[in-house]
């Protein structure tokens, strides 16, 4: 079994193989294998090897002797400078490479040879330079770049200190694999077949890569391999010199997503809008399908043009002026436009204009987006239309509404003072000749006179609500309510106790205000006055919306059936001899509340009183 693997690993080295002399050793240190330029250059006979040691070819032994040590416990040597020993003092310097093959019951060194120089006698200092020189080389690419070496199969052999730093692999771990240690699955099966047809026809092979370290995290290397050629021109070892390009992909990534999110916004702006683009001139450069669609023009006739291919006229030439000033001193402009289309039909164009700016801060171009709002336009347009037909019309009822209050002042008032003071002077001069019966029909003339007038007076002052300008200020609602309940106290000397909560203020006009609360309260003053103990309760609250204030009072209450009726002029839901009013009051009470953008309502309960409430916005 000795004997066959001993035979494998003299076959191992074929005569002709490679351009440099290659030897292979067993642990002993003892040749057992050379090829043709080994042979050249040693003059040792492939059959005549017995006895031949590798130490004895070379001018220093123990140096030789190192060699085979070194790659007998690293299983690797690189770059070793040695001398082969040749007739009398001449010498050859050389640059070996050696590695281990075999397993552990037979083991052999195969040692490559790059000889220096061709000349024989090289001096020592001119070798050591030489050396140096390679040397250097090797320390700068081991420096700057990610290396490796792998035989023709693609096994591992060599890799550099910064192949591990980037693989997070120990050199261990990486010698005796091949590439797919590191393969991170991203490139296809034809790219990899490539890059194998490529160096295996002994061409030199460069790409970008993406591996995949032990940690799983991903890289990239920008790589050039380089294969090594036998004297068959066939690869027996290829170079892999690699450096990092992680961060540069991230940015290159970064730029292509960004690039499509602004591909993407393109799109959807180019779909969504009407875009045009000129340079700082005004000139059209681009104009999208939308352009070319709502001015029905073609692109081909916009292209070239200014805008004025589109101008209405119906701007003034200040405003267009102030458009482009505003642009062409690099600010934004936006506004509405009224352009003409190819056909002489007029539509509206919502618009932003924006400069792109050079280094300098100077447009260089300008890109206008615009949104078609010819419709809204022409809804606007009706609905000024309209407003000044209601304002007209409105005019047109004020004018009534004053005529028919100087009527109500003077032509119905007239009259009445009349019946008032006719009766006056029956009761004066004629009351003894009237019997008990014509006295009180003579006392419901005046009664019913005196109502008339309070009557006017409501309407009045309902009719005159809506053309009174509120003052606002900020209401001081519980002094408010002690001022109306301490003159109501001394008029009407009612016997109601009555509980005021703490309210908080509001923004409103206090004259109206005010006659909204003595509304309210002498109502629930007036509704519980037939209680035995009448009780009146006066509070607020915040709600979304605003401030809502409530007046509840123990009283006849009201039928909720017939809650839609309390507001409207000269509804009551109870007769007047019951309880005495004109019908106004409530309908002033919800004008005032209206005109102060709010909402008044009620609830009731026959027999168990009601609440009226009222809701007054925060925001007035």
């Amino acid at each position: 079994m000795v004997h066959m693997k001993m035979k494998q690993l003299k076959q191992i080295i074929p005569p002709n193989f490679g351009n440099d002399p290659i030897f292979s050793i067993d642990v002993e240190g003892n040749i057992i294998a050379i090829n043709n330029a080994a042979q050249q250059l040693t003059n040792l006979a492939p059959t005549n090897l017995t006895g031949s040691t590798f130490i004895s070819l070379f001018t220093e032994p123990d140096k030789a002797s190192q060699l085979v040590q070194k790659a007998l416990i690293n299983e690797t040597v690189d770059d070793y400078p040695l001398s082969f020993k040749l007739n009398g003092d001449e010498s050859i310097p050389a640059i070996f490479n050696a590695f281990v093959a075999g397993d552990a019951t037979m083991k052999a060194v195969f040692v490559s040879a790059k000889i220096i120089s061709a000349r024989r006698n090289l001096s020592e200092e001119s070798f050591q330079k030489v050396v140096k020189e390679i040397t250097d080389y090797k320390y700068a690419l081991d420096e700057s770049s990610i290396v490796a070496i792998t035989d023709q199969k693609g096994i591992i052999k060599y890799v550099n200190g910064n192949f591990c730093i980037i693989s997070k692999f120990r050199r261990e771990e990486l010698l005796g694999q091949d590439h797919r240690i590191i393969n991170s699955g991203y490139h296809s099966k034809e790219f990899i077949r490539n890059l194998w047809t490529t160096i295996a026809n002994g061409n030199i092979w460069r790409g970008e890569i993406k591996n995949k370290a032990k940690d799983g995290t991903h890289y990239w290397v920008d790589t050039t391999i380089v294969p090594f050629l036998n004297d068959e021109g066939k690869p027996y070892q290829y170079l892999a010199i690699r450096s990092d390009i992680t961060s540069r992909k991230e940015v290159e990534e970064d730029l292509k997503r960004s690039l499509k999110e602004v591909t993407d916004y393109k799109y959807a702006l180019d779909e969504s809008s009407i875009v045009a683009i000129t340079d700082q001139k005004g000139i059209i450069r681009y104009a999208n399908h939308n352009f070319c669609k709502i001015s029905k023009f073609s692109y081909e006739e916009l292209i070239g043009q200014d805008h004025r291919i589109i101008n209405s006229g119906h701007h003034p030439n200040t405003f267009i002026r102030t458009l482009w000033q505003t642009i062409a001193n690099g600010k934004i402009w936006r506004g509405e436009l009224k352009n003409k289309a190819k056909d002489g039909s007029h539509y509206w164009v919502d618009t932003t204009i924006v400069p792109f700016l050079n280094d300098m801060g100077k447009p260089y171009q300008y890109v206008a987006i615009r949104a078609d709002i010819t419709q809204r336009k022409k809804a606007e347009e009706e609905i000024r239309y309209l407003n000044e037909e209601l304002e007209s019309r409105v005019r047109e009822r004020t004018e009534e509404m004053e005529s028919f209050s100087y009527s109500v002042s003077h032509d119905l008032r007239a009259p009445l003072r009349a019946v008032h003071g006719y009766a006056n002077i029956l009761e004066e001069d004629y009351a003894e000749t009237f019997d008990e019966e014509g006295r009180r029909l003579l006392k419901e003339v005046q009664d019913n006179a005196k109502k008339m007038g309070v009557l006017i007076d409501e309407l009045l002052s309902f009719s005159r609500l809506g053309r009174k300008e509120m003052e606002k200020s900020l209401v001081d609602m519980n002094r408010l309510v002690e001022l109306v309940l301490r003159d109501m106290k001394q008029t009407s000397g009612h016997h109601a106790t009555v509980t005021v909560h703490t309210l908080m203020p509001v923004m409103a006009d206090h004259g109206l205000l005010e006659q909204v609360m003595v509304n309210l309260i002498s109502n629930a003053i007036k509704y519980s006055g037939k209680q035995s103990k009448p009780v009146i309760e006066i509070s607020s609250r915040k709600e979304e919306g605003g401030i809502v204030y409530s007046i509840s009072d123990n009283g006849v209450g009201f039928d909720m059936e017939y809650a839609h009726k309390l507001f409207g002029v000269f509804q009551r839901l109870h007769s007047a001899e019951e309880f005495p009013g004109t019908g106004v009051g409530l309908a002033i009470v919800q004008r005032i509340i209206q005109k102060h953008r709010g909402k008044i309502w009620a609830s009731g309960q026959v027999g168990k009183g009601a609440t009226f409430s009222f809701q007054l916005p925060t925001n007035l």
